[in-house]
């Protein structure tokens, strides 16, 4: 039901585990048709599955743009089977058309924090979030979140002034997001 052209930027964090790479064939089709000419879909990916997620996205009608690093500030992951402990995470971007909407400049390196992950264990930092929307969006611009999680997304979007739609399957995970984000829109609200 989101209206075509409609969109200034997807922020998201999809599953990236082998069963669920399919995925991200129709989140590319999604955006490019949600997206305004110029936004941008920036979403978190696995290392791994890095080949896989650009063949699913090869036929998107999204352009390729970047890929911005996310720094981990605390404990690193050992992934066993290729033996790499894991310091840092990509953010995959890419763009509706041949040109940004917005003119500003970002940083490709994002110092994250470690996030809480007390209500959701895949929880990430807000402030890789907030970072990308500040730079590829204007106040009151539209950002969504197709995989809301507990809505890191949403509340780093309201922080910068920003409109936010976002979806979740999963209606105990719906139900944590909508009171956080409900805690933040007072907060806002309030100063």
């Amino acid at each position: 039901t989101i209206g075509d052209d409609s969109i200034d930027l997807i922020f998201t964090d999809p599953p990236y585990h082998k069963e669920w790479l399919p995925m991200y064939e129709p989140l590319g089709k999604l955006a490019c048709r949600v997206l305004k000419q110029g936004g941008s879909l920036v979403m978190y990916a696995g290392h791994y599955a890095l080949p896989q997620i650009f063949e699913y996205m090869k036929n998107s009608g999204l352009k390729y743009w970047w890929e911005l690093v996310v720094k981990h500030n605390g404990s690193s992951r050992l992934l066993q089977y290729h033996r790499v402990y894991v310091m840092w995470k990509p953010l995959l971007w890419f763009v509706k058309g041949n040109r940004l909407r917005t003119l500003d400049s970002m940083a490709d390196l994002i110092e994250s924090e470690p996030p809480a992950k007390v209500l959701q264990r895949w929880e990430q930092s807000p402030v890789e979030a907030e970072h990308v929307i500040s730079k590829l969006t204007i106040r009151d611009d539209i950002v969504f979140d197709p995989f809301m999680g507990i809505g890191t997304t949403g509340i780093a979007a309201l922080r910068q002034n920003r409109r936010f739609i976002g979806i979740e399957k999963e209606q105990g995970t719906f139900e944590l997001a909508k009171g956080k984000i409900d805690s933040e829109l007072s907060n806002v609200g309030s100063s």
